[in-house]
C-alpha cells in the first residue's frame, strides 16, 4: 500500500510540475518574446529597450562585442559599445529553461537608397509550370493519366532540361514513352507519360497547359549603393491560376511609366497600370523570387533619391513603434512621400511576412488612389528617419489599410 501511495504522489508531483510549466509558458512574459526578432542590429553606441515581463529573465553572452544588458522597469535595456561584433541574448523561463535566443550584432548602421519608383518585373521560370490538363480531342490527356497535377513544374524530359513550350514539344515523340521530371511541393518526382497526336492540328502533345513566364508592375523597395543589389515587392510572385511561387531562371527589372491609376473601393482593390518591357528600359537582373520579395543585382537605374539624397539608415523592429510614418510611392510621374499611421505590430511566426498593419491617412493619396492599390507593393515605409519596411498587401474590405513587411526580413532573405 505504501508503494502505491508513493507512486501516486510521484505522479501528482509530475502532473503539478507539468501544469506549472504550461502556465509559465503561457504567461505574458513568455508570450511577449514572440514580438522580439531573432536577430537585432545596433549601431555602436546606440541603445534598445526590449519589453519583456516576468517570469522571463535575460543574460547577454557578450561574445566579441562590448555590449551590455541592464534590467529596466519595462524589460531590459541593451546598450551597444564601441566595438563591432556579435553576441547572444538568451531569455530563460524562471531563470532556468531557455525559451528564446536573439543574435545581437553591433555594426555601423547600414544605409540604403529607398525606392518608391514604379517598376516592371518580368521573369522566365525555371521549368514549365503546369496550370491545367486538357484532353486531346476524344482522347484522355496523357499528362492527367500519368499523374501530372496543376502546380507541378516540369524541369526535364528524358534527362534534357526544358524551359519553354517549344523545347518541350521538340522532345516529344508520338506514342513513345517519355520520362518527365517535375518539382512538386519542393520535391523532385519522376513520371512516365506517352505523348499523343492532337487530332485538331496534328501536333504531338502531352495534354497540359503550361506557363514559362510572367510579368507585372510593382514598386522598388531599396537599392544597395555599394553592391547594386536591389529588392522589390515585399512578397512573392505567384502564378495567378495555381498560387505556386514561380522559380526564377532569369528575369529583368524595368523602368515603368504609370499610365493609369484605378482607385480602390471597398471590396475591389484598385491597380496601377504601367508601361514597360522594352530592352532600353531594363535596369537590373532579377535573380530570386521568394516569400519576402523579388531580389536582384546590377541595378543600372538612377540609384539616387530626390527625397533622401544621403539614403536612409536601415531600422529594425526594436526601433519601430505605433504612430505616424510615411510611405514612398509613385502614382504620377515622381516618387512622393505620403502620410500613414502604423496601427499595430503583429507577432508570431506569420508576422515574418505581415509584420505591420498600416493605415493610409494622406488626403492627397486617398483622393488619387482610395488607399493602397495593386502595384504599390514594395513601397518603402519610413519612420523616424529610418527605412523600416515595405507595403505588401491591401485589406480588400478597407483599402485604406494594409500590411507591411519589415525591411530586416527582406534583407535577411536577400542575403
Amino acid at each position: 500500500m505504501k508503494a502505491l501511495k508513493w507512486k501516486a504522489a510521484g505522479r501528482f508531483r509530475c502532473l503539478a510540475a507539468a501544469l506549472a510549466l504550461a502556465l509559465a509558458l503561457s504567461a505574458p512574459g513568455v508570450q511577449s518574446l514572440n514580438a522580439l526578432p531573432d536577430r537585432l542590429s545596433l549601431a555602436p553606441g546606440s541603445n534598445a529597450l526590449l519589453e519583456v515581463a516576468l517570469p522571463v529573465s535575460a543574460r547577454l553572452d557578450s561574445g566579441d562585442t562590448s555590449a551590455s544588458l541592464a534590467a529596466s522597469g519595462a524589460g531590459y535595456a541593451l546598450s551597444a559599445g564601441t566595438e563591432s561584433g556579435t553576441a547572444n541574448l538568451i531569455f530563460r523561463l524562471l531563470g532556468v529553461v531557455p525559451v528564446k535566443t536573439v543574435e545581437v550584432e553591433v555594426a555601423e548602421a547600414r544605409r540604403l537608397i529607398p525606392g518608391g519608383q514604379s517598376v516592371g518585373i518580368a521573369i522566365e521560370t525555371q521549368g514549365l509550370l503546369v496550370v491545367g490538363t486538357s484532353d486531346l480531342g476524344q482522347s484522355a490527356s496523357p499528362a492527367r493519366l500519368a499523374g501530372l497535377e496543376s502546380g507541378d513544374v516540369i524541369t526535364k524530359v528524358d534527362g534534357s532540361e526544358v524551359r519553354t513550350a517549344r523545347e518541350l514539344e521538340a522532345l516529344l515523340r508520338d506514342g513513345e514513352e517519355a520520362a518527365v521530371t517535375v518539382m512538386r511541393d519542393g520535391e523532385e518526382r519522376s513520371l512516365t507519360l506517352t505523348p499523343a497526336t492532337d487530332p485538331r492540328d496534328g501536333k504531338t502533345r502531352i495534354g497540359a497547359w503550361v506557363r514559362s513566364s510572367t510579368a507585372g508592375v510593382g514598386t522598388l523597395t531599396f537599392v544597395d549603393p555599394e553592391t547594386g543589389a536591389f529588392g522589390a515587392l515585399g512578397h512573392a510572385i505567384s502564378d495567378v491560376d495555381t498560387g505556386v511561387l514561380l522559380p526564377v531562371a532569369e528575369g529583368g527589372l524595368y523602368e515603368s511609366e504609370v499610365v493609369e491609376v484605378r482607385r480602390s473601393e471597398r471590396g475591389a482593390p484598385g491597380e496601377i497600370v504601367g508601361d514597360f518591357l522594352t530592352e532600353e528600359r531594363k535596369i537590373g537582373c532579377v535573380t530570386r523570387n521568394c516569400d519576402y520579395g523579388v531580389f536582384g543585382e546590377n541595378y543600372a537605374g538612377d540609384a539616387q533619391s530626390a527625397l533622401y539624397p544621403e539614403g536612409l539608415i536601415v531600422g529594425d523592429r526594436s526601433q519601430l513603434h505605433i504612430g505616424d510614418a510615411q510611405i514612398l510611392t509613385t502614382v504620377d510621374d515622381a516618387v512622393k512621400a505620403y502620410d500613414c499611421e502604423i496601427e499595430r505590430l503583429e507577432s508570431g511566426e506569420s508576422a515574418n511576412l505581415r509584420s505591420i498593419v498600416l493605415h493610409i491617412t494622406d488626403p492627397e493619396l486617398l483622393a488619387r488612389t482610395g488607399g493602397i492599390v495593386q502595384g504599390m507593393s514594395g513601397s518603402p515605409i519610413v519612420q523616424g528617419g529610418r527605412l523600416i519596411g515595405a507595403v505588401t498587401h491591401v485589406l480588400v474590405n478597407d483599402p485604406t489599410r494594409g500590411y507591411g513587411i519589415l525591411i530586416e526580413n527582406m534583407l535577411n532573405a536577400a542575403e
